[in-house]
């Protein structure tokens, strides 16, 4: 009861699912954070984070949460379930590969600058 109190406190987000994986990895980082500033251990983690379900994921979570006599999901586990529903795998490489192009085109910059500037000193 501790924890969802000091949770709570910090206002957390509420996750109502939807198709936009932003807001998804917005709310799983915002989550995250929190989770570290209250120091929560793992084991309270996925009751902590359903609890912000709402609407479409809180029925999602219903047809997925382990029943009597299964054995809980781990942290680790929801994240990877959650991610399966709510941010696609084409989502996340089309991401992953703009962000690659990014830092490659950063880099690049990097050393021309660097070149421009040996050149002229």
């Amino acid at each position: 009861m501790d924890m969802i109190c000091q949770l709570n406190k910090l206002k957390p987000p509420k996750f109502q699912g939807g198709l936009d994986p932003l807001r998804y990895e917005e709310w799983m980082r915002r989550l995250e954070t929190l989770f570290e500033i209250i120091e929560c251990p793992d084991r309270y983690k996925v009751a902590l984070a359903t609890y912000q379900f709402d609407g479409k994921v809180e029925y999602w979570w219903g047809t997925v949460k382990p029943r009597e006599g299964e054995d809980p999901i781990t942290w680790e586990r929801l994240k990877e379930l959650i991610d399966n529903r709510y941010y696609p795998r084409d989502v996340r490489r089309m991401k992953e590969r703009k962000f690659v192009r990014f830092e490659s085109t950063q880099t690049q910059e990097g050393v021309n600058c660097v070149s421009k500037f040996s050149a002229v000193s």
